[in-house]
């Protein structure tokens, strides 16, 4: 597989939820999902995004070849970063409703705010 440098984020999130409709898609189905799309749309620019649960089958190859490729890395919660260990990554909150910290919208818009810089510095310059 080719993948040209500098296109991509790799969006990690932690477990499937119960909810989930497709198997190959993570967050589909999920009652956060709609949020997290419109997270991922603040903060992408243009580049193309991948989303994958650190238990997925091909979580490993996805999170190597982020790593290989210099690609910024974003855990969504606490338990998708703690599992990156030392790669280095951006922590956004989860974007489960569960998440009492969604309730704060000026955090979370700092938080966004904070995310698109840290995409925009691990990107390559033009």
């Amino acid at each position: 597989m080719y993948v040209r440098r500098c296109t991509m984020i790799l969006f990690v999130g932690d477990e499937p939820s119960t909810l989930n409709t497709d198997p190959v898609l993570p967050f589909k189905g999920a009652a956060c999902e709609k949020r997290l799309k419109e997270w991922i749309e603040k903060v992408r620019g243009s580049k193309l995004y991948v989303i994958i649960n650190r238990v997925d089958e091909d979580a490993a190859e996805m999170m190597g070849l982020a790593i290989a490729l210099k690609e910024p890395i974003v855990a969504l919660g606490n338990n998708a970063s703690k599992s990156l260990g030392k790669i280095p990554h951006f922590k956004l909150p989860h974007p489960s409703g569960r998440n009492r910290q969604i309730n704060n919208k000026a955090f979370i818009e700092a938080k966004l705010l904070e995310c698109k810089s840290y995409i925009k510095e691990k990107s390559c310059s033009k």
